[in-house]
């Protein structure tokens, strides 16, 4: 039975405990009068210059390689599933928002959360479509495959679980837009890197929240936390998986190699992302566990190191270049 509907007196309980951090996370948002938007990165079309505004964008979008179009083409498609990710932030117990107006503070934050994270697939997928580069229909219909085939992170609406997996997942994408930043970047694509910072800069910030608050359950609960850490490090689910038609995991599996293959984001970036929360968090120095706590203690201490020996595998692997929709069957 899932942790939702059986409610798990003990973590429902923790969960409420950690509200008052969940309260003052709240407050790192900034109001929506300071915040930027996709406009401000894009032509203003009621504006007289337009047609200059948009030739500027387009030369610069010419400049990107179709390694980079890849990319950039699978983190507009991992942005723009938003809605399975704010349903899944909603399954968790002890944070669910009933009616969706609630005012306790994980609603807030939900709702917080999601209006940030809009901005993000709203202004790439423009610039997208006013670059001229991919096929942007095939890019929509990889979008409705993605929502159409939803998204599991596997944590069974249990809130320690859905804590770790955000925490993780959010210094990923940090990471990957950090990354791809710097790539454009040597393109020549300057409005194209600003965009990935800003993006990057948001999601660092959604990073240090749901991890403050994990570390409060972890205070409280550290042999239940490291439960939930063990369960997601062991099981990526990566939220885009699902984008192809059918299901099948070989167009994300491609679109990944490709990031692998530019130094956006691979392996080695996940170990060194789970060993710098396990040292913010201490987690090879926590005491007083139980029997299962120590040992999973233990494998939790030895998973950097185990990501990093599949990372070294995975790079003497030889991947040929495959043709994507995305950028009109060229390949990559």
């Amino acid at each position: 039975m899932h942790l939702l509907l059986r409610q798990d007196a003990e973590r429902l309980r923790v969960m409420a405990d950690v509200l008052p951090t969940v309260e003052e996370q709240l407050a790192t948002f900034p109001e929506v009068e300071a915040c930027w938007q996709p406009s401000d990165f894009l032509p203003d079309f009621a504006g007289p210059t337009w047609r200059e505004e948009l030739d500027e964008l387009r030369a610069e979008a010419e400049r990107l390689e179709d390694d980079m179009l890849v990319v950039l083409v699978g983190n507009v498609v991992t942005e723009e599933a938003l809605p399975s990710y704010q349903t899944a932030l909603n399954r968790f117990g002890g944070m669910t928002d009933a009616t969706g107006t609630e005012r306790h503070a994980w609603a807030c934050w939900s709702r917080a959360w999601t209006a940030e994270e809009k901005r993000h697939g709203d202004v790439t997928r423009a610039y997208l479509l006013l670059g001229g580069r991919v096929a942007m229909r095939e890019v929509e219909r990889t979008i409705q495959h993605l929502l159409r085939n939803g998204f599991d992170t596997g944590a069974d609406g249990d809130p320690y679980k859905g804590l770790a997996y955000a925490s993780i997942q959010e210094h990923a994408t940090k990471t990957s837009w950090n990354q791809l930043g710097r790539v454009v970047r040597r393109a020549g694509a300057d409005r194209l890197r600003r965009m990935c910072g800003l993006v990057a800069a948001d999601e660092a910030r959604h990073e240090r929240a749901y991890r403050g608050v994990l570390l409060g359950v972890l205070e409280r609960d550290p042999d239940g936390a490291l439960e939930a850490l063990r369960h997601v490090v062991g099981h990526v689910a990566m939220p885009a998986r699902l984008m192809a038609g059918d299901g099948d995991v070989s167009l994300f599996r491609r679109f990944s190699a490709v990031g692998t293959h530019l130094g956006i984001y691979s392996l080695h970036d996940y170990a060194d992302n789970l060993e710098g929360f396990f040292a913010e968090a201490r987690v090879g120095h926590l005491t007083g566990l139980g029997p299962d706590g120590a040992r999973l203690q233990d494998e939790l201490c030895e998973m950097p190191a185990r990501y990093r020996r599949q990372a070294d595998a995975e790079a003497k692997r030889r991947h040929r270049p495959t043709p994507f929709a995305w950028i009109h069957d060229r390949r990559a």
